[in-house]
């Protein structure tokens, strides 16, 4: 399949290839859904929007879930590349431990990075030869972005999706930023966060604003409680990886249960795939997107438990059904989306995420003003048509960045 195949009236400046580690309708997680959205956003826009990705579905391990080569998703034109090598959850795991133990001088990148993976040569190799055009890589972490985005003809934009953890300040994280021509990114705490990890960020150019929230559609929060026997409930949706706060959400909601023993916990997502169900935690696992929209506009609030997030897409859903959010304060970004939404309120621990749940539940018109807060503040801020305007300014500055650069480089080599 070409990559120029798809809207014949698309002109070059509205042709856009997307890298991403995984892609798919079933693929679970911030970076991907936030790409997958923008790919149809700007393919309903007569974009033509290619996404290179790996065959990989699984995080914890990149098993293959896809077959390698070309597929489309909807109007999307999907190339998909083999993941040369599994990960090992727990190997893995120990060798981040003992690399992020030592000084920075003395940490092995390269065998952490490519342990890290996924390991996919082909994707990086096809890259370096392909034709030249606005090109999005996201996240910063993985062996796509980093070895890809250095490979590829400008313009080359990363969009980092980073938070404040240990491989953040890698070395090879630095020169990834320097080769990228622009940075687009969810927040401003997501901006001052990578400046300060590198600073060469700030001499890029960059837009903020990269997610939009669609109108939800008919949703049957009655329906969705009946279906599943459930009375009032709080609700997680997401991942079970280490820095997403299950087990620090789990014991809030056991403290909450002596208080209201009538409160459930709803888990959906990977979380709700794997997780045992217990008293008055209900794993539901993978559910349709309807249901999952049902299921965030019956909640008594949505739970984001994590301190490590660039940008909660699910926070935004939940303020677009207009319910309230708890969020991790222990998260600069999910704390400036509570301060400017209105939307929310804050947690550090378990003890302090079960009073505030109680404090929600307690007072219905509290929480019925923050969703509605919250509501206003996704539909006047969150709309697909600022995001590409963003894109469209983004991608002029990076390939005038671009050309800056490689002229820079070949006096250099003269």
């Amino acid at each position: 399949m070409s990559e120029t195949a798809g809207p014949a009236a698309a002109p070059a400046g509205r042709r856009l290839r997307i890298v991403v580690p995984r892609y798919g309708a079933g693929v679970n997680g911030g970076s991907e859904l936030l790409m997958r959205r923008l790919a149809h956003a700007l393919t309903a826009r007569r974009w033509a929007v290619s996404v290179w990705t790996t065959t990989a579905g699984d995080e914890g391990t990149w098993a293959a879930a896809f077959a390698p080569g070309d597929d489309l998703d909807g109007a999307v034109r999907v190339r998909r590349f083999p993941v040369l090598a599994r990960r090992r959850p727990v190997a893995f795991h120990h060798l981040s431990r003992a690399v992020f133990r030592l000084p920075p001088p003395l940490r092995p990148e390269a065998l952490w990075l490519l342990a890290q993976g996924p390991f996919a040569p082909g994707l990086v190799r096809s890259l370096a030869t392909a034709a030249s055009r606005p090109t999005l890589f996201m996240p910063y972490l993985y062996h796509p972005a980093l070895r890809g985005l250095p490979a590829t003809p400008s313009p080359r934009i990363l969009v980092p999706a980073a938070h404040d953890e240990p491989a953040l300040r890698l070395r090879a994280v630095g020169r990834l930023v320097e080769a990228a021509d622009a940075l687009w990114y969810a927040t401003e705490e997501e901006r001052s966060l990578l400046e300060e990890a590198h600073p060469v960020a700030a001499r890029r150019p960059h837009a903020v604003g990269n997610a939009a929230i669609d109108p939800p559609p008919l949703t049957d929060p009655e329906g969705f409680r009946a279906r599943h026997g459930l009375g009032r409930y709080l609700l997680y949706a997401g991942r079970l990886t280490p820095g997403k706060g299950v087990d620090l959400l789990l014991r809030g909601h056991a403290l909450l249960r002596e208080r209201h023993p009538e409160v459930s916990l709803v888990l959906i997502g990977d979380a709700g795939a794997t997780t045992a169900a217990s008293e008055g935690v209900v794993p539901l696992g993978w559910v349709g997107d309807e249901e999952r929209w049902s299921a965030l506009a019956g909640a008594e609030a949505l739970v984001v438990p994590s301190h490590l997030e660039s940008l909660s897409l699910v926070a935004l859903e939940a303020w677009a059904c207009g319910r309230p959010c708890l969020l991790n304060a222990g998260s600069p970004v999910l704390a400036g989306q509570a301060e400017r939404s209105g939307g929310a309120l804050l947690f550090t621990s378990p003890e302090s995420l079960a009073g505030a749940a109680a404090r929600l539940l307690e007072d219905p018109d509290e929480a019925r003003r923050r969703g509605e807060a919250g509501r206003t503040f996704v539909a006047l801020g969150y709309r697909w048509n600022a995001v590409v305007q963003r894109l469209e300014g983004l991608i002029a500055a990076a390939g005038a960045g671009g050309r800056q650069a490689a002229r820079a480089r070949a006096s250099r080599t003269r």
